[in-house]
């Protein structure tokens, strides 16, 4: 296109009439002179000015270019403003709305992909919180001071001989190695997620046996628990989490206190425990009346119905205290 138009259009007749004190004619036909002839200074506005018949058509076409830069402009504005906003978002992992591809290079499918990037005046800050976040997670493991991880349970022998605990699982679970404690020993053992099973002293000929029973990662991620005199009594055996919390067994000698029709005994008729109290859904009445007074209604499972003698905890880890009645 033509510039010179564009670099005229500054002195516009108007001006130069306001300027010479001149009134404008209504016309340009009243603006002749003499016989007919146009002032050539007009003449020349009215050939090549916005007001005249020929430049009205170049004055049109200059507004509208004009008009075109502007929105342009604001266009390039706006890009600009969405685009700033859009960089400083980026550290904070904001996802990237397809909208924002401006030319065909652009691929959203590349978006997700940069979504965590840094922003380009701090390319170090989102790397920081990454590193930070994975330490933070693998932190506990071997950690000093932290001696517990997962699903554990702490047994102690109270007794004045050794005492072999052997682990039974539900159906389905692990199948986990017996342990062997001194009198007076500690050991903390770990179980796998969603364990569930029952443990027990192998003292005597195991027809009776007290039991220890527990389901790790239960229903709202509890840990539930309970001692159970069902299967009989060897051991005295008490448990609770370690954090604190309710108590199941007794730690009560029951043996001395029991008749000798309920003693359980060996092969060669050397007591051991207690018998069970039910065996085959079939119930032991005097057995079942002996637990009854020497174990609380919270305290243990004495028959398979005693369901508020489960126990449970937020907490993974549990305390168990044992000794082997004999």
């Amino acid at each position: 296109m033509a510039l010179s138009p564009v670099s005229r259009s500054c002195v516009s007749s108007p001006t130069l009439q306001r300027a010479s004190g001149m009134e404008r004619p209504a016309t340009p036909r009243q603006s002749m002179t003499g016989a007919g002839q146009m002032d050539p200074l007009r003449q020349l506005f009215q050939l090549d000015g916005f007001d005249g018949p020929k430049g009205a058509a170049k004055g049109q076409g200059v507004e509208a270019l004009a008009q075109n830069l502007s929105r342009l402009a604001q266009l390039l504005t706006e890009a600009t403003r969405v685009l700033g906003g859009e960089g400083a978002q980026r550290p904070q992992g904001s996802a990237h709305p397809v909208s924002e591809a401006k030319g065909p290079g652009s691929a959203p499918a590349n978006r997700a992909v940069d979504r965590f990037e840094p922003a380009p005046a701090a390319p170090a800050a989102p790397a920081a919180p990454a590193g930070s976040q994975a330490k933070a997670v693998a932190g506990p493991t071997g950690a000093p001071g932290v001696s517990k991880d997962g699903n554990t349970i702490t047994f102690t022998n109270d007794g004045n001989t050794p005492m072999t605990i052997k682990f039974t699982p539900n159906a389905g679970e692990k199948e986990l190695d017996s342990v062997t404690l001194a009198p007076g020993k500690t050991q903390t053992l770990q179980f796998p997620e969603n364990w569930s099973g029952n443990f027990r002293s192998t003292s005597g000929d195991g027809s009776a046996a007290t039991l220890g029973e527990v389901k790790f990662d239960g229903s709202f991620g509890k840990t539930y628990y309970d001692v159970s005199y069902i299967e009989g009594h060897n051991a005295s055996m008490t448990m609770q989490p370690e954090e604190g919390g309710r108590v199941s067994g007794t730690h009560d000698d029951l043996l001395s206190a029991a008749p000798d029709s309920i003693k359980a005994r060996n092969a060669d008729g050397s007591v051991y425990g207690i018998k069970k109290s039910t065996t085959s859904n079939v119930q032991d009445a005097g057995v079942v009346d002996f637990y009854r007074k020497h174990v609380g209604a919270d305290e243990g499972y004495v028959i398979p119905t005693d369901d508020a003698s489960t126990l449970g905890s937020s907490d993974k880890n549990l305390v168990v205290r044992m000794k082997n009645l004999i």
